[in-house]
């Protein structure tokens, strides 16, 4: 067969892409390539459920904040599970950053999704729940890991896709993947000055658990 070039439009049912407009339609591309059809094991940060609607509910559901009887109350930095018992963690963590202003965690995000005081504690919290899904995931384990560049807080803006990947990086985890999802609308408030452009678009990355060798320096 001859390869040839070809319009998105003609490869677009062909093909498992890198960005779409549908949470669903990337995580049926992590279960289909990373997962084996299987679907995930745990969701640590489950909220609502809203990603299953259309997609396997995970093995294993909790959050900080539970809103369903059937949801585990845990935050992700502190699991109930034994090492290397889990095939595979979808993780949704908060990314929302107030900077110590109280009007901002009254605001509808914050409500809905939860907010860290300063940069620094969502960089500990991601850390920790980092570590905690390195000891419970089976070696070669997945990690789908949903994340989304900020610059609203202090008018400074935190690449915060790119702290994810060294974070996960430095804690043995392979990268396999990274997803766009993009989004048709955002939040919008004509008061503020725009200092930095509008981010449209947030990440899924997919990582899979390094197996570390007994007894030597080295990583699998």
């Amino acid at each position: 067969m001859k390869i040839k070039l070809e319009p998105f439009e003609v490869m677009e049912n062909k093909v498992i892409k890198s960005f779409s407009f549908s949470n669903t339609e990337i995580l049926n591309s992590i279960n289909t390539l990373y997962l084996d059809n299987k679907g995930f094991d745990l969701d640590p940060t489950y909220s609502k459920g809203n990603f299953y609607k259309d997609f396997p509910k995970p093995k294993y559901v909790s959050d900080i904040k539970p809103q369903f009887n059937f949801v585990k109350q845990s935050c992700s930095s502190k699991l109930d599970f034994k090492d290397n018992s889990l095939d595979s963690i979808c993780f949704d963590p908060p990314f929302l950053i107030g900077y110590g202003n109280s009007k901002a965690n009254k605001n509808i995000s914050a409500i809905r999704f939860g907010i860290f005081n300063y940069y620094k504690d969502l960089l500990d919290y991601y850390y920790n729940s980092i570590q905690e899904f390195y000891r419970v995931l089976k070696p070669k384990g997945i990690l789908a890991f949903k994340t989304q560049d900020y610059s609203v807080s202090s008018n400074k803006a935190h690449f915060l896709h790119n702290d994810v990947f060294n974070l996960c990086e430095k804690n043995n985890f392979e990268t396999l993947d990274l997803f766009v999802l993009l989004a048709k609308n955002r939040i919008y408030n004509p008061n503020l000055t725009q200092r930095h452009s509008r981010k449209f678009h947030c990440y899924w990355y997919v990582f899979k658990k390094k197996q570390i060798k007994k007894g030597k320096n080295e990583v699998e």
